[in-house]
């Protein structure tokens, strides 16, 4: 169910209102949002401690807190109970009973979960660099696979897939593609994941007792760019940033990012989004029509979901046979299990300690 102690982006900002909570299923918990205190998002274990119903089926009667839907236990964005609506107004029940409450910040128009224990870090250490940059335009959408999330966060360590999976997306036309290469894994300056790289070696190549792969590469001569300068940057607590590009089609710089989540079991969550670096009113302009009009929908079908439709295919409980391709995902397994934050360690309980 992923690294714990850690933020993440769990659903949009504007989902959130002030006049009915949010139901959302997230790292195997059931959570519920609503709008605390001044306006500001809270996020909440979903089940009241009376009887156990699910607070994202209460309503939200005083502002600023949620109230089950059961007996009326309320509580505010800190997870307090601050009423028993059926006990009356000399209910002792408020200071004294509280539901689990996650740290929350809003930005870039998505609301980020801390979803670990103790004091958090700043968001800003979870974030890519790219995202801190001065005067970039942030672009995103939410989807959910069928996969584990760990299929997809592997599938960029796993860097040269690209040049098989994608050879056929109209997006590949003007690129020369070759037919294999070697990876290239380096360690990220700040130690927090991977930069991977798959350097193709030749366009096209003779198999023995087969013959060539690919049969034909006339039309591979018209095309413009060879790719192999392009890579990404896997980090923890498992998303990927590709380092940035030109697009193909309308010829401006972008950086990609996608988070695979895990939602339960066979279920991910992934945030997609791009970066660009508009100078001017009509770039970002221009930067909003074409996320909105091509990548959002063409994009996704002709690329993105090219991988989608074999991700989905995989179970990531399989026996598998590992090759020379394979040494980012053996060697990302590897750090990521190594520089994950701990969780912190339960005391154990006194022997007459309430449960």
């Amino acid at each position: 169910m992923g690294y714990r102690n850690y933020w993440y982006p769990i659903t949009e900002a504007a989902r959130v209102v002030t006049t009915k909570p949010v139901s959302l299923r997230f790292m195997g918990e059931d959570l519920v949002l609503f709008r605390g205190e001044n306006g500001q998002a809270a996020v909440l274990a979903d089940r009241c401690p009376h009887r156990g119903t699910m607070l994202s089926r209460g309503r939200v009667i005083f502002p600023g807190t949620l109230s089950c839907g059961y007996h009326g236990w309320t509580f505010n964005g800190k997870g307090e109970c601050v009423a028993a609506i059926v006990e009356g107004p000399e209910s002792k029940l408020p200071g004294k009973v509280r539901v689990k409450a996650y740290p929350v910040e809003e930005r870039f128009g998505i609301v980020w979960a801390y979803m670990g224990e103790g004091e958090p870090p700043p968001l800003e250490d979870d974030l890519p660099p790219e995202m801190l940059e001065p005067g970039i335009l942030f672009q995103f959408m939410f989807e959910e696979w069928k996969c584990d999330w760990r299929n997809v966060t592997e599938n960029y360590p796993d860097m040269l897939h690209a040049i098989f999976v994608h050879r056929t997306s109209p997006e590949m036309v003007f690129q020369k593609i070759p037919t294999w290469g070697k990876m290239v894994v380096k360690s990220l300056p700040d130690g927090k994941g991977l930069y991977v790289q798959g350097p193709g070696v030749e366009m096209q190549t003779t198999y023995p007792g087969l013959g060539k792969f690919p049969r034909n590469l006339w039309w591979r001569v018209l095309s413009r760019r060879t790719p192999g300068g392009v890579g990404a940057s896997v980090r923890m607590p498992g998303h990927i940033v590709l380092a940035k590009r030109r697009e193909p089609y309308w010829g401006f710089p972008y950086t990609g990012w996608q988070w695979p989540m895990p939602i339960e079991k066979n279920r991910t969550l992934i945030l997609e989004a791009t970066v660009t670096y508009p100078t001017n009113a009509y770039q970002q302009l221009k930067y909003r029509f074409w996320w909105h009009c091509y990548y959002k929908y063409a994009h996704r079908w002709f690329f993105t979901h090219q991988d989608r439709r074999l991700i989905e295919s995989e179970n990531y409980r399989d026996p598998e046979m590992l090759c020379s391709t394979d040494v980012g995902v053996t060697i990302w397994r590897r750090l990521a299990a190594q520089i994950a934050r701990k969780p912190h360690l339960y005391q154990e309980l006194p022997r007459d300690a309430a449960v």
